[in-house]
């Protein structure tokens, strides 16, 4: 039998893509305002992949009480759950909410996470808690994938977050994320007041719906000609009828100044596509 791994739509579009090689099936699983919907849609699931911190690419933070929910429906239906800690370190909300695999009591959870955002993407390294079973057979397989990340690398990272320059790099980033955060909330609010739901906690971007009629990658080319960078939504989505006006905005590479005349610039491009 074919294993189904659930996937949320829109959601991480490269887990989709993992999944088709390794021929397994997908379904795509609905969210609202709180993140995965939890109830009938994971029936036939044998893995659920979510994005709970942040939700990719929605910025949605899951609350307590849905996870809760989420751990006891794999109990019931026998399914694991593989937790991506997504943007877990930008969260602007101070009452943290636990991680699922803080929260299993069953074994059901593998949490993913890495240093991409916080330190740099090109270090390409992770980490993997999980049962022991598990993290044995990841480590046979990146051996006759990868062999190994460089030691040295994993070494210097490890004596980063030893002695406290991670926690301390991590408080910056999340300070200076916050307030770019901050000032596009504002600017969004004032040129593009239908365009997105706040709040959002967290996170390094901003999730936008534009007009029904938009078409965002449209958008992108013409937005180009003036320095202006966004990322069209629709390869989020799964299926074949994938909505166009959705976009994603970043702000973690911009400085603070330059956000609200973006906005205002981007509004007004907007109204010519």
């Amino acid at each position: 039998k074919e294993s189904t791994l659930g996937v949320e739509n829109p959601g991480y579009t490269d887990v989709r893509r993992i999944a088709a090689l390794n021929k397994v099936g997908t379904k795509s699983l609905k969210l609202d305002e709180k993140g995965l919907i939890v109830g009938s849609q994971l029936k036939g699931c044998d893995m659920v992949f979510v994005t709970p911190s942040h939700q990719s690419p929605t910025t949605v933070t899951m609350p307590l009480q849905r996870r809760q929910k989420l751990l006891e429906l794999a109990d019931k239906n026998n399914f694991l759950i593989i937790e991506d800690d997504y943007e877990s370190e930008t969260s602007f909300n101070h009452e943290h909410t636990p991680a699922l695999k803080s929260l299993d009591r069953s074994g059901r959870v593998l949490y993913a996470g890495s240093f991409s955002k916080i330190l740099a993407p090109g270090l390409r390294l992770g980490y993997l808690v999980a049962p022991k079973a598990v993290i044995k057979e990841a480590l046979a397989l990146r051996r006759l994938m990868v062999r190994h990340p460089p030691s040295n690398n994993q070494r210097a990272i490890a004596l980063f977050i030893q002695r406290g320059y991670y926690d301390a790099l991590a408080a910056k980033v999340n300070k200076s994320y916050e307030q770019r955060w901050s000032i596009m909330a504002e600017a969004l609010s004032t040129h593009l007041p239908e365009s997105t739901t706040p709040p959002t906690f967290g996170g390094s971007s901003y999730w936008l719906q534009g007009p029904v009629e938009l078409d965002a990658n449209k958008l992108l080319e013409l937005s180009k000609q003036h320095s202006l960078i966004l990322e069209p939504g629709d390869i989020h989505f799964s299926g074949s009828n994938k909505p166009k006006n959705f976009f994603r905005l970043g702000y973690s590479s911009i400085s603070s100044d330059k956000i609200e005349p973006g906005i205002k610039l981007l509004s007004e491009l907007i109204d010519k596509v």
